[in-house]
């Protein structure tokens, strides 16, 4: 992580993929990118989780899809967490 590799605060945020190459197959290139798509993601911002942040922890979802994580996470204990993938070993759902 690198502080001057942020967004500017007014810098319209895009992300490119170039490919350079001789004779490339764009349908199977598109065809694999899609393949890679996200899916819906299993929490929304207020829900309430079990983050794994060494030890299991209670908290809330605070945002979604920041700083290329799923997850942002505040924990009960006021500290935040990121989870860097939608999957049971990062971020349950909390059974009270």
């Amino acid at each position: 992580y690198m502080q001057s590799a942020r967004w500017g605060l007014n810098e319209k945020r895009q992300s490119k993929f170039v490919f350079i190459g001789v004779d490339l197959d764009h349908k199977e290139l598109s065809a694999l990118f899609e393949g890679c798509k996200a899916s819906p993601l299993r929490f929304k911002v207020g829900d309430l989780v079990m983050a794994n942040a060494g030890t299991w922890a209670k908290g809330r979802i605070m945002k979604t899809w920041n700083e290329g994580n799923p997850y942002r996470i505040k924990l009960d204990n006021g500290k935040e967490v990121w989870a860097p993938a939608d999957s049971d070993d990062y971020c349950q759902k909390r059974v009270e």
